[in-house]
């Protein structure tokens, strides 16, 4: 499914040997701009500044899809040069309701429904991004898991696996889909693996749906969950691949 998807997204500028993808970017947080790109789900580019964030997007689609080739070595690799367009800009602003709420991005494109395939394809990138998270962790003791990092807000490594397991039960809390924490496993290895459960099982039933929510201002929808479910994991793992590479 997902190699059928990515050669849908190529066909159109095949022939030119022209890749175009469109942008949305915001200031996720002060000094952190994200660059969604809208059309490959689980893509992304972040930097201090709006510019670096766009400038960074055409290197980052290049390492996306050499992410997804060491996956399946099957799936198409991108072709020619790559072209972006900015089609969306969003200024974060603090809610009215609650003054330590920052409001995050609702972009149009978050309007639109999943289809069959869209949660088919974002499975199949949850699960390779929850194996390179596995795989990040897996020689860490549990004093290296513990160990306080200086100037990370969340503390440790364990701080940033719990934050994780928390923002994506979290998003489907948006639709009254989350799991009670007060249910949820100890151990941050099992609270990732019931929290993901949790996640394959309701995203089947975002297909098709138009709803949308609103939380302390913010708007949310089923694209938006499945959009930052995806991008949240990988950036952690990111993170983490960092700090324990140091």
């Amino acid at each position: 499914m997902i190699k059928r998807r990515l050669n849908d997204i190529h066909s159109f500028h095949h022939e030119k040997r022209i890749m175009r993808y469109r942008l949305a970017v915001e200031d996720m947080e002060p000094n952190h701009f994200v660059c969604w790109m809208l059309d490959l789900p689980g893509s992304y580019s972040s930097a201090r500044t709006k510019e670096d964030a766009v400038a960074l997007a055409p290197s980052r689609i290049a390492e996306y899809f050499a992410w997804i080739r060491r996956h399946d070595p099957a799936s198409p690799a991108t072709v020619g040069s790559v072209e972006v367009e900015l089609v969306e800009d969003f200024k974060a602003y603090t809610s009215i309701e609650d003054r330590d709420y920052l409001v995050n991005a609702f972009f149009d494109d978050d309007r639109r429904s999943l289809s069959g395939s869209d949660v088919e394809t974002g499975l199949q990138l949850m699960d390779w991004s929850r194996h390179d998270l596995l795989q990040a962790i897996a020689q860490l003791t549990s004093e290296q898991l513990h160990r306080p990092i200086e100037g990370e807000v969340r503390g440790s490594v364990l701080g940033i696996l719990e934050h994780v397991c928390g923002a994506e039960n979290w998003y489907f809390g948006q639709f009254d889909l989350s799991i009670n924490r007060a249910a949820l496993p100890s151990d941050v290895r099992s609270k990732l693996e019931a929290v993901r459960d949790n996640t394959r099982m309701q995203l089947s039933k975002l297909v098709g749906r138009d709803r949308i929510t609103e939380s302390c201002g913010e708007k949310w929808s089923a694209r938006k969950i499945l959009r930052r479910t995806l991008w949240h994991e990988r950036a952690h793992t990111e993170q983490i691949v960092r700090l324990t590479s140091r």
